[in-house]
């Protein structure tokens, strides 16, 4: 794993180095979202991949009920509950 160093500019502003940017498909203008994990930084972008596969994990597997199915029943159950 390489390790590479930058610098935060006074606008809090940092630089990812070309190699990076280019092995991860990032152009001007892609989205990205920042977390903290135990103490790291870590910024994730939302490339066309990124977003490819996100749809693909929530994407329910034949014979499952689809997210929203899901949701929907649980709301449905809970509105029950409130009515006894």
């Amino acid at each position: 794993m390489a390790t590479y160093r930058t610098v935060i500019s006074s606008k809090g502003q940092v630089v990812i180095p070309a190699e990076l940017r280019q092995q991860f498909g990032l152009e001007k203008g892609t989205p990205a979202t920042w977390s903290e994990d135990q103490g790291r930084l870590v910024l994730t972008p939302m490339t066309k991949q990124r977003l490819r596969e996100i749809r693909g994990f929530l994407k329910p597997k034949p014979g499952e009920p689809s997210m929203f199915e899901e949701l929907f029943a649980e709301r449905q159950r809970e509105r029950k509950r409130e009515d006894q």
